[in-house]
């Protein structure tokens, strides 16, 4: 696990909170972004793999509820 601290700071209308690059993160990449009581959560935002799969028709076309 990699800890490190960083200030929030103003950006015209925005508050900003830099994240080092020794976290790797790619310029560009999406979070979705979670507060629950004092704790902000960032989750990548995933490709959804699902979306172009295939080899589910021959199983949707063989199910039967």
């Amino acid at each position: 696990m990699i800890v490190g601290t960083s200030n929030a700071r103003k950006q015209r209308n925005a508050v900003v909170i830099t994240i080092p690059a020794r976290f790797n993160i790619e310029v560009g990449q999406k979070f979705y972004i979670i507060k629950e009581d004092e704790t902000i959560r960032l989750i990548p935002e995933a490709e959804d793999f699902f979306m172009d799969i295939e080899a589910l028709d021959e199983f949707t076309d063989k199910y039967i509820p």
